[in-house]
């Protein structure tokens, strides 16, 4: 097994741009603080200017051709010793992630061990059948599709995710022959120099995968403006993602985007209550509500809202919150204080409008730190029914009926995830058909997905390009039609 820490470029000087297979600095450099104790820094890394992102570009559309070329059997064992060596490093891995953004470190190497799975899913995707065959009106006529890389490719990640989103983007772009450019949320640059180190110990080839760290602000127009750009794939907040498809909407440039969500949950009265309550919390506690899939909502009809209500707050209090590096920690800190402060201004909102807390609190404290909160008795246009909160905060809402619950529940700009507790067959199929959501679930959380199908949203929660399974696939590659006449 290859001995990675031996090639780790260092966290505490800056080298953290790897552009054209080697690690580079910068001039500019930032830090981050570990969300569980900000005194304590996580590493220092290089703010990457406009010239740095050209230099990537230079190096993706250099190294793209020849990568393209070699045999998609050679590019599926790169991602499969990529898979091999970060579960070599799970450990490691698992840690960085921690002291990235907080999530609790049982949550956190399961999602690595999930960015090994994506990396196997990919790998075995580019030894299936690609392209098809045609009957054609001209005998002398062969009909045939093939596919094609696009060429060089952005991607631009969050941090909520920052193993698991990264891979389901670079998996398939490397693997199905193009180049990438990639720029990873601040607070997640040190999971994004580890994964860039597996995949190039992997073999991913100089110039194949290039990795600028710094603030996305200063960096956007270097990164839409290059016209080597094919794709753009991009994880992230609404105003953002509305920016960057505008900024290339003038060109021939394909995009992806996957923007937010305010996911509902139906509790009908026939359901499994205890089981329903404990999923729900699932859905919206863990990862410290930081999933764009967290349950935010919660419609339950109002026979059994009361007794509904006392299962989550016993189910919550269940929960461990604290130290998020102790495997017992079920919910550690928000990501970073500028999180913290974005979800105790609508804890102030709350308090201001005199909902009732069920549990938790509206408080917040000076560290990143805030209890899992239950809200009710909250408006139909509040902010907290109509907006992403991004944290441990959830909304109960009593219902008469399953059909005033699907109205409300469908009554939002987004329509990323959506789930119905239920024991009528009859009922979930309806579910199915109405919900308007690109994801559904019956009796299941809101969250959670699983590699080798598609995911994405509908209304502002999406650009309607599926990402991951033959999703991936498609949109990291273009369809040549041949017409091939044989004398």
């Amino acid at each position: 097994m290859l001995d990675l820490a031996a090639s780790s470029p260092s966290l505490a000087d800056g080298r953290t741009l790897f552009i054209d297979g080697v690690w580079h600095d910068a001039q500019e450099t930032y830090e981050r603080s570990d969300p569980a104790g900000l005194e304590a820094a996580t590493g220092v890394f290089a703010a990457a200017g406009a010239e740095h992102v050209r230099a990537a570009y230079d190096a993706a559309a250099g190294a793209q051709p020849g990568w393209a070329a070699t045999p998609a059997p050679q590019r599926a064992d790169v991602l499969r010793r990529a898979a091999d060596l970060l579960e070599f490093r799970v450990d490691a891995a698992t840690h960085r992630l921690t002291a990235d953004m907080g999530k609790a470190r049982r949550d956190a190497r399961a999602e690595v061990l999930r960015s090994a799975a994506i990396l196997r899913y990919v790998s075995g995707d580019l030894l299936q059948p690609s392209g098809e065959t045609y009957p054609s009106a001209d005998p002398s006529t062969m009909l045939l599709t093939v596919e094609e890389p696009l060429g060089v490719v952005c991607a631009i990640t969050p941090w909520n995710f920052p193993f698991a989103i990264p891979t389901w983007k670079l998996a398939p772009a490397i693997g199905f022959g193009n180049a990438v450019v990639w720029k990873p949320a601040e607070a997640a640059s040190g999971s994004a120099v580890l994964l860039a180190e597996v995949l190039a110990a992997a073999g991913v080839p100089d110039g194949v995968l290039n990795l600028v760290t710094g603030r996305g602000r200063a960096l956007s127009t270097a990164l839409t403006g290059d016209p080597r750009l094919s794709a753009l794939t991009f994880t992230g907040s609404n105003g953002v993602g509305v920016a960057l498809r505008q900024a290339v909407a003038d060109r021939n440039v394909k995009v992806q985007l996957e923007l937010g969500g305010k996911n509902p949950a139906i509790v009908l009265a026939d359901a499994d209550l205890p089981y329903a309550a404990a999923q729900v919390v699932r859905g919206a506690m863990l990862s410290t509500g930081q999933r764009c899939t967290a349950t935010s909502r919660v419609y339950v009809e109002r026979s059994v809202a009361a007794e509904f209500r006392a299962l989550v707050r016993e189910t919550i209090g269940q929960l461990v919150v604290g130290d998020p590096y102790d495997e017992a920690t079920d919910v550690g800190p928000l990501a970073s204080v500028q999180q913290r402060d974005a979800v105790a201004e609508y804890l102030r909102l709350a308090g201001e409008e005199g909902v009732e807390v069920v549990t938790g609190s509206l408080a917040v404290g000076d560290g990143c730190f805030v209890a899992p909160t239950v809200l009710t008795g909250v408006r139909s246009d509040s902010a907290l029914m109509l907006e992403e909160i991004f944290g441990p905060v959830l909304v109960l809402v009593e219902v008469d009926s399953y059909d005033a619950a699907i109205a409300a529940a469908n009554d939002t700009q987004f329509g990323l995830s959506s789930a119905l507790f239920t024991t009528d067959l009859a009922r979930a199929m309806h579910f199915v058909r109405a919900t308007r959501s690109g994801i559904v679930h019956v009796n299941r959380e809101t969250a959670g997905v699983e590699p080798h199908v598609p995911f994405g949203g509908v209304k502002a929660s999406s650009s309607m390009q599926r990402e991951q399974g033959k999703a991936g696939r498609a949109f990291f590659t273009t369809t040549k039609t041949v017409y091939l006449r044989t004398p």
